[in-house]
């Protein structure tokens, strides 16, 4: 006589867990990550498809400036080709304003929610229940916000780089690598300054508790930042000097710098090697003879070369990474504080 197995029915709360269970492992994602993942995926996703339609269109435009690009360094570009590489300088600097607002809005939008509709909403009070611990919890929370922040920033400053390149290379008077446009957006800058964005709002979120509150405060933080921040950008360069003598000092004898460079500062070169104002004497009648008796010789520019920007930039980041270090610190004294 065999044996009758009787199956208990599978409850619809038992098939949804089980769904969900089954989709976290595909990926990749178990426990307090798949959770983290669950509550906030809607905002992840749309960041990451946002930053991937820029970083399509830049891609695409990087490509057509590429091809004309050659043609006009070959000395026999179309119409086309000449109208297409001055268009790309016109519009170079709008496209890249528009990327330096994206630490911005992961502060403001992924960053100051994060912690603060939990604990607006209550439902922070449940995470110590279970069976993980708070610390877990807002480390899923970071690690998995960092994630698709760091991604976003990597693939539009991948992009942005691809088509800025070639043209502050062809002519950096009109690509001006050194502006927020230029300099934030690209490189290991974007990636640093969208995690700082993401934590400052995280940080506002654990202190203030209420999600509009901390994105007011996350978005007048990242601003005086930013205005700070474009003070201090220069202070990264390493730049060069060139200088003539000889009693040279007319407008065709100042020292020609590369096209692919920024002239920084202009100077009259004094037989001490001092630096004068390009301005003395100005007024004098006989301004030749006025720079001989001030001990004028000849010039010396001061100019920075696009081949350094990636040495400026990785200093930069240095620097961005002690304050990220100095707003983790916060982040989770705010979150020990807090959720104790």
């Amino acid at each position: 006589m065999s044996a009758t197995t009787q199956t208990r029915p599978q409850a619809d709360g038992d098939r949804g867990s089980g769904q969900y269970r089954d989709a976290g492992r595909r990926f990749g994602l178990r426990g307090m990550p798949w959770l983290v993942w669950r509550q906030h995926r809607v905002t992840l996703l749309t960041m990451l498809a946002v930053a991937a339609a820029m970083a399509a269109v830049l891609m695409w435009l990087s490509a057509n400036v590429n091809d004309a690009m050659a043609a006009v360094e070959a000395g026999n570009p179309s119409p086309g080709e000449s109208d297409t590489v001055e268009s790309a300088y016109r519009r170079i600097e709008l496209f890249g304003l528009a990327l330096a607002c994206l630490p911005v809005l992961i502060g403001v939008f992924v960053g100051a929610p994060l912690f603060a509709g939990d604990l607006e909403s209550g439902t922070a009070k449940f995470v110590g229940l279970q069976s993980r611990s708070r610390g877990s919890w807002v480390a899923a929370k970071l690690g998995l916000a960092a994630a698709f922040s760091a991604a976003a920033a990597l693939a539009t400053g991948l992009a942005m780089r691809s088509l800025w390149s070639p043209l502050a290379e062809h002519r950096a008077i009109d690509a001006d690598f050194t502006s927020a446009a230029g300099f934030d957006t690209t490189g290991p800058v974007a990636v640093a300054l969208a995690l700082l964005g993401l934590l400052i709002g995280a940080a506002a979120g654990l202190l203030l508790r209420r999600t509009l509150p901390a994105m007011v405060a996350t978005f007048g933080v990242l601003l005086v930042l930013k205005t700070a921040w474009s003070f201090l950008r220069m202070s990264f360069a390493s730049t060069v000097t060139k200088t003539t003598g000889g009693g040279r000092f007319t407008q065709d004898d100042a020292p020609l710098i590369p096209d692919s460079a920024l002239e920084v500062d202009v100077s009259y070169l004094g037989a001490d090697g001092s630096l004068h104002g390009w301005g003395s004497c100005a007024q004098e009648a006989d301004n030749a003879t006025c720079l001989r008796e001030t001990g004028i010789v000849g010039w010396s520019v001061e100019y920075l070369p696009y081949s350094h920007i990636g040495a400026m930039q990785w200093a930069a980041t240095g620097a961005l990474c002690a304050l990220l270090a100095l707003t983790g610190a916060v982040t989770v004294y705010a979150a020990r504080r807090i959720l104790r």
